[in-house]
């Protein structure tokens, strides 16, 4: 009986040294090299996928700079006797030019729209640019600068933020000079008087500018909805720059903003017009204008209000 019992444990065991056998020898490679296969299946398929994605990221080009746009657009929908260009320094601009087509010619308007908007801005620069030669005035219409990039700083105290924008602002202030001192050596070529119509930020930067030494001036200046863009808690105390430097230019000026304008124009005209009256500024007039749509200057009121402006200072 006993060795009966042995002989049954032994055939067990030597079915189980078999059977083991069997899966070491052909069950493991079996799975091994099926999931060998499934691995370079997967490897293949994520090459396939990266190679799509390199070349769809390729495919897709970075979004032209929205100057050049600009400039592209005045070259491919202007005539081009109208379109001139204009080198200041490395930096080159274009210019619209119209000539007066009344009898007598009064003189140049410079128009410069503000930054981030087109030479033909319809809010306001491109009606006066075609209205204003049949007033006898000739006008040249510039295409800025880009807003800057990184303006206002993102920086996280205040300081830095007042340093950094100071370094962007001066910057910008550098290549707007230039610019202008070109466009005004043009200006001086046609008979009469050189009037210049800003707006928004590019306005407020002329009247910083115009209060520095080295920058030519023109006889008169006409702002469109001027502020000072900037942080939120430097708002305030460059707006009142602003301000205080206009009240102290030593130029007429025609201060024009709409009833539905920036909310920052709207809160700081109020101080522009206290500060003029401190200072005694001759030949400073400020008007609201009425409008129906938020930026959009009524066409006729705007160039009545000019007219009438420039017949009180004997233009």
């Amino acid at each position: 009986m006993k060795k009966i019992n042995q002989l049954n444990i032994s055939q067990v065991l030597l079915c189980l040294f078999i059977c083991s056998l069997f899966f070491i020898c052909v069950i493991t490679p079996s799975f091994a090299e099926q999931a060998n296969k499934n691995t370079s299946k997967e490897n293949s398929q994520s090459k396939d996928t990266n190679k799509n994605k390199e070349n769809s990221s390729s495919a897709i080009k970075n979004p032209i700079e929205l100057t050049k746009q600009h400039k592209e657009d005045l070259k491919h929908y202007l005539a081009s006797e109208q379109v001139k260009p204009l080198l200041a320094g490395p930096d080159d601009y274009l210019t619209l030019v119209k000539k007066h087509t009344s009898a007598n010619g009064k003189g140049v308007v410079i128009l410069l729209p503000e930054w981030q908007q087109g030479a033909t801005n319809p809010k306001a620069i491109n009606y006066l640019r075609n209205a204003l030669p049949a007033e006898g005035w000739s006008t040249i219409a510039v295409q800025p600068n880009n807003k800057p990039e990184n303006y206002p700083s993102t920086a996280i105290t205040l300081t830095e933020q007042k340093e950094e924008n100071e370094l962007t602002i001066t910057a910008y202030k550098n290549k707007l000079s230039a610019m202008l001192n070109a466009v005004m050596n043009i200006a001086q070529k046609y008979p009469g008087i050189v009037l210049v119509v800003a707006q928004g930020n590019n306005a407020a930067l002329l009247v910083d500018l115009y209060s520095q030494e080295g920058n030519q001036l023109p006889n008169a200046l006409i702002l469109l909805s001027s502020y000072r863009q900037s942080n939120h808690d430097l708002t305030n105390s460059v707006n009142e720059g602003f301000a205080q430097q206009l009240a102290l230019l030593e130029l007429p000026v025609l201060d024009l903003y709409l009833k539905h304008d920036n909310p920052i124009v709207l809160g700081k005209a109020a101080q522009r017009k206290s500060f003029a009256k401190q200072e005694m500024k001759v030949y400073y007039r400020q008007r609201q204008l009425n409008n129906s749509i938020t930026g959009y200057y009524p066409e006729k009121e705007l160039l009545s209000q000019i007219n009438g402006w420039l017949k009180v200072i004997g233009w």
